[in-house]
């Protein structure tokens, strides 16, 4: 009888999203700043933009943290009767404040109520850029350093190219292929990691909802 392969298990937890934990750059110093100066903000309300895996949801987590306030991230999918009234609560003084963050302008989201687009027209926009490849490359560098793995320049080059360029997002990748790497007894290397991700997409693609 065959004994099933071992999963290794990662069971050390994440440290909670903080300003201290985010990842500075120039392409987001200037936003960090004005999340940090609370309550010294322009206005109630602020507006968080950025790409995808531009740190939106840990700042905003981090910034809800530090004032009480409300975070609401995607804020472009709330109705738009609930969106105009967590504003009004903040412009009304109910709430300490409030940040809306989105991955895209309020231009783009099909607003039609006249006075909440006046609103968003009105709101400080703080934005946010993708992290660029000279913070995040060491990173994931020494996320397969504390795997005990020594990875090649162009595995890296390859993991920024074609996966989120998130901390959080490369350190589940690197968690998944350090288990599969032990599963199959490899190196991970650049191939290795195409064929890891080309697999995945294709069982994502056709794995039904709710199904194992």
């Amino acid at each position: 009888m065959n004994t099933p392969p071992q999963i290794p298990l990662d069971l050390s937890p994440e440290p909670a999203p903080s300003f201290s934990n985010f990842l500075l750059s120039d392409s987001n110093r200037s936003a960090v700043k004005t999340l940090m100066a609370w309550p010294d903000w322009p206005s109630p309300i602020i507006l968080l933009l950025g790409p995808q895996g531009s740190g939106k949801t840990h700042l905003g987590q981090a910034w809800a943290s530090k004032s009480k306030g409300v975070f609401v991230d995607e804020a472009s999918v709330l109705t738009e009767a609930d969106l105009f009234e967590v504003m009004n609560k903040a412009l009304n003084g109910e709430i300490s404040g409030l940040l809306l963050a989105d991955k895209h302008s309020p231009t783009d989201w099909g607003i039609s109520l006249p006075d909440l687009r006046s609103r968003l027209t009105n709101t400080p926009v703080i934005t946010l850029q993708e992290h660029d490849d000279e913070i995040l490359e060491p990173i994931i560098r020494k996320l397969f350093e504390d795997k005990g793995r020594v990875v090649s320049q162009d595995l890296i080059t390859y993991l920024l190219k074609y996966h989120e360029r998130s901390v959080s997002a490369q350190r589940d990748l690197v968690k998944a292929l350090e288990a599969a790497a032990q599963r199959q007894k490899a190196d991970i290397t650049k191939a290795f990691a195409a064929k890891y991700l080309k697999r995945r997409s294709e069982r994502d693609l056709f794995t039904v909802p709710g199904e194992e």
